[in-house]
């Protein structure tokens, strides 16, 4: 038992470090103090959620925090008690080659599994019932990053979660992939106009018009999937709440477009 506490004691002590702390100073320098200067930094300079918003976001997205917290306790509190995985400890075990490869292989299993689960979650029923929750921040901020339904916190635990099953991977690679999966997550939900020269990453504008524009964006590392897929947003396409599927309406065709309840086009 005492293990297991200081097991979720850390992954608590580093989700607070990252979302109270880090989290915390972000949103105060820039939607605090730099409030008035918002086209210069915002990627949404016009668009701001409301102060109730706002306070849900933090309270709903501290409460994943506990939940993904005793999750990832209890994974690291089960690979600690010598539970069954594809994690290794010994670096000599596969080599060096590998360990360097390994990187890449887990990066984008992850980018994978949260793709396809994201696009799962944008199916009608699911979306409406469980996605939604986080849709309702249109205008994100870094305290939306784990504002949601706990069913999809749960999923996205899972998926990272999968590949440690399945593809061996060094426990030191596997904690950088899941905290880098984490700091996107956080850089994507900012709001903050960042071109940092990521891996596969170019900038966060591509997740922010997720929230946007809904129903197209889908990946979280990469925009790979949703290129290869077709549910990158484009420009020639109309994109909203109601227009599902990720690849828009024809702008063209008024019949494509979404109807409201008295059939006329949006």
């Amino acid at each position: 038992m005492l293990q297991w506490l200081w097991c979720f004691g850390g992954a608590l002590a580093g989700s607070a470090v990252t979302f109270w702390g880090i989290g915390g100073l972000l949103h105060h320098h820039f939607y605090r103090r730099q409030r008035a200067n918002a086209a210069e930094w915002k990627l949404q300079p016009k668009r701001w959620l409301t102060p109730a918003l706002e306070r849900q976001a933090f309270w709903l997205g501290s409460l994943n925090l506990l939940i993904g917290s005793l999750g990832s306790g209890t994974f690291a509190w089960y690979l600690r008690r010598g539970g069954w995985s594809t994690i290794y400890y010994d670096v000599h075990r596969y080599g060096y080659a590998y360990l360097m490869l390994s990187i890449p292989l887990g990066f984008f299993a992850i980018d994978a599994t949260l793709y396809y689960s994201h696009r799962l979650l944008h199916q009608r029923t699911l979306f409406r019932y469980v996605h939604r929750w986080h849709h309702r921040y249109v205008a994100p901020t870094v305290f939306t990053t784990t504002a949601m339904h706990p069913l999809e916190i749960l999923t996205m635990m899972f998926c990272v979660t999968v590949p440690a099953f399945v593809l061996p991977m060094h426990v030191g690679v596997y904690i950088f992939l899941i905290i880098y999966t984490y700091f996107i997550g956080m850089l994507d939900h900012s709001g903050v106009r960042i071109n940092w020269m990521l891996p596969f990453h170019r900038d966060n504008g591509f997740h922010d018009d997720h929230h946007v524009y809904f129903h197209c964006n889908y990946g979280h590392h990469t925009q790979l999937f949703d290129r290869f897929h077709g549910t990158a947003r484009r420009l020639d396409r109309h994109y909203d709440e109601h227009t599902f599927g990720g690849r828009g309406a024809t702008l063209s065709d008024p019949e494509s477009l979404p109807k409201t309840a008295s059939g006329i086009s949006r």
